[in-house]
């Protein structure tokens, strides 16, 4: 069949299909894990003051991992700075600024879509509204229009964009082919299969950009914009999940390039939806263990709380309470150092005598609060809220009991 069209010559690996059966079986497993891990945090009871605080947390990093792909500088501690205490950086940084803010909105106004619409079909005047947001107020090259198709020839390092003339005919067939996608995921009987539909509608469509290249610049903040889209609509990645994709495509960068790079030019469309897998997992790893170390803090001070009920309230309990809830996870501290753990402590004790000093110890020793890790050296007791953490003094290191019929009955009776 001849070409009809230049991009057919040009860029025939932009062919609008995909068989998840040529996925690996580590690829699957880990996209299992990734569904599984997703479940998880969607199952996860949080008080909503501090679940609100670390989705704007998980949203400014994947906002800031997306910007710094394309070369942005600014620290985790700048980004939160600005977008935070509403601080502005100076006039030679003011355009990184400016390029993490138009990512954080247009992550909102993606969540703002969710809260108003159950459903997502993609289409060029979507992606159109979505790259007017995140290219505003930027200074950029003439060609480069906001929220408008290129008009000319660009590409990235050695890598072409798709011909300027196919354009808008690759864009409205991008968008047929992920919602067709989508749509499957939606009528899918299990929610494990809606996942994997929906993941790989998410990582196709921001892949198929990089391809296009639609834009004459910010197709990379596009595609991720998108890819973060289809997540947040899946009804099965929760919100705070939707951006980690970027982070690891920010930790691995010269990896996400050579994968783009091998999915046109060897044809390994699997290599890239499986590097993307791994990444998922691996992230979701974290954030759970994020999640959980916020969980377990949270356990700790209403502990804390509840072993104070039966004691007097006074000042003593108090300072006594102040003292345990300050003291970090897994550092060892002098009785020194407890007397200076911060600015509040350091004045309950300034005129305490080391008796007074000394009776707190005890009694928050008495109440198992926490422990002496060595002479003079303690700890906090945090542990004591790891309910299922395999410990020896628990007995799970201890040997069974083997029977001797049992040992005659082993793989060598047979000879």
């Amino acid at each position: 069949m001849t070409p009809t069209r230049t991009y057919q010559t040009t860029h025939e690996w932009l062919t609008f299909k995909f068989d998840p059966q040529s996925l690996g079986s580590i690829a699957w497993a880990h996209l299992g894990e990734a569904f599984s891990k997703c479940q998880h945090l969607i199952g996860t009871p949080l008080q909503p003051a501090l679940a609100m605080h670390l989705s704007e947390v998980f949203l400014r990093r994947g906002a800031l991992a997306s910007a710094a792909i394309e070369g942005n500088t600014l620290n985790e501690d700048q980004v939160e700075d600005i977008l935070v205490n509403n601080r502005s950086l100076p006039e030679s940084q003011r355009y990184q600024e400016q390029e993490v803010r138009n990512v954080v909105d247009a992550l909102i106004d993606v969540r703002g879509e969710i809260t108003e619409s159950g459903t997502f079909r993609l289409s060029t005047e979507w992606m159109l509204s979505k790259h007017a947001l995140l290219m505003r107020d930027l200074e950029l090259e003439d060609h480069v229009v906001p929220g408008e198709l290129r008009t000319v020839a660009v590409g990235v390092g050695t890598y072409k964009g798709a011909p300027t003339e196919d354009v808008p005919y690759l864009m409205e067939e991008m968008s047929t082919w992920i919602n067709s996608i989508i749509e499957q995921a939606e009528k899918s009987r299990t929610l494990d299969q809606r996942f994997f539909l929906s993941f790989f509608a998410a990582t196709l469509a921001h892949i198929y950009i990089a391809w296009i290249h639609p834009f004459g610049d910010g197709n990379g903040r596009t595609a991720r914009l998108v890819e973060a889209a289809i997540l947040a609509h899946s009804s099965t990645v929760p919100w705070v999940s939707t951006t980690v994709l970027s982070n690891y495509y920010n930790k691995t960068k010269p990896r996400y390039y050579q994968r783009l790079d091998a999915a046109s030019r060897a044809m390994d469309l699997p290599g890239f939806i499986a590097y993307s897998a791994i990444g998922f997992r691996d992230e979701l790893r974290e954030q759970i263990e994020e999640v959980q170390t916020q969980q377990r803090r949270v356990a700790w001070i209403n502990y804390v709380h509840e072993a104070f009920q039966s004691e007097p309230s006074t000042e003593i309990a108090k300072r006594r309470r102040a003292v345990v809830l300050a003291l970090l996870p897994d550092v060892e501290y002098t009785k020194r150092d407890i007397k200076r753990l911060n600015a509040d402590i350091a004045v309950m004790y300034a005129t305490a005598s080391d008796r007074l000093f000394s009776r707190d110890i005890s009694k928050l020793l008495e109440l198992k609060l926490i422990r002496e890790v060595g002479r003079g050296r303690y700890q906090s007791n945090i542990e004591l809220m790891d309910a299922f953490v395999p410990r020896p003094e628990l007995g799970i290191t201890m040997p069974l009991v083997v029977r001797q019929e049992d040992v005659n009955e082993g793989p060598d009776a047979a000879g």
